[in-house]
């Protein structure tokens, strides 16, 4: 008799992580920000609330570290993910400190090392931008010797043209003060308003969510994790998941 595997055959989500499912995939989505104040910042490794573009835009890959270059010991690559002006999936892999690219970004909710020198990673902290506007930051930690971190470290997200967005959990935690924690959602026809989908009040803890009935982000929408502390300088991080699956069409 021939063997079944019932762990791969069972398992639609591992499916869908596989990219086994047509139709749908999952973006898990985690940030952290460690300077929260007494007034709404997004989680995100730039600080403060981010800011949106209005218009698509090409970007640019710059770093605090002279050896993060094409041919430093540092990053040399970084590869920028988002969204286009119709709301489709792009992506970019630029050199750090070269010239801006060819791709437009409407949105950016993504960007890693690509490729490195001996260091194996980013040596300084790595904006990508468009003009004088920060869209994402790959950090560093530890002092005096710092280590990269590879990778942005951003609790946002936009659903892409033609897919609806269904969040199935989101977690948190902070240091150092007790907080307050949003989950937020600006649909694209609601006028620019955003509306809170959840909170969580923290006692310097972690807290996760999960929902019997997953949360719907409608295409287009941009998604966030917001904070605010009573004190100073908190520190928290976020992470949710969301499924994509693609729209009926007629």
């Amino acid at each position: 008799m021939a063997f079944k595997n019932y762990l791969w055959d069972e398992a639609w989500e591992l499916n869908v992580s596989r990219g086994k499912v047509r139709g749908a995939f999952h973006v898990i989505k985690f940030g952290e920000n460690l300077d929260v104040d007494g007034s709404m910042e997004t989680i995100w490794d730039g600080g403060g609330l981010y800011t949106y573009l209005t218009t698509a835009a090409v970007v640019t890959v710059t770093s605090t570290d002279g050896d993060d270059a094409a041919a430093g010991t540092g990053a040399r690559t970084v590869t920028v993910e988002g969204l286009d002006s119709n709301y489709n999936q792009v992506s970019e892999t630029l050199t750090v400190g070269g010239s801006a690219g060819s791709v437009e970004f409407f949105r950016v909710f993504r960007a890693f090392v690509a490729s490195s020198g001996s260091s194996g990673t980013n040596e300084g902290t790595i904006s990508i931008a468009s003009g004088s506007t920060t869209l994402a930051q790959i950090g560093t930690v530890g002092s005096p010797t710092s280590t990269g971190l590879g990778q942005t470290f951003m609790s946002i997200y936009t659903v892409p043209a033609g897919y609806t967005g269904f969040i199935y959990q989101w977690n948190m935690s902070t240091a150092k003060s007790d907080g307050d924690i949003f989950l937020v959602k600006r649909g694209h026809n609601d006028n620019g308003a955003w509306r809170t989908q959840d909170v969580m009040h923290t006692n310097q803890n972690s807290i996760e969510r999960n929902y019997k009935f997953p949360l719907k982000i409608e295409e287009k929408s941009d998604i966030e994790v917001r904070a605010l502390s009573i004190a100073n300088n908190m520190k928290c991080s976020a992470t949710f998941c969301i499924l994509l699956v693609q729209n009926e069409t007629e």
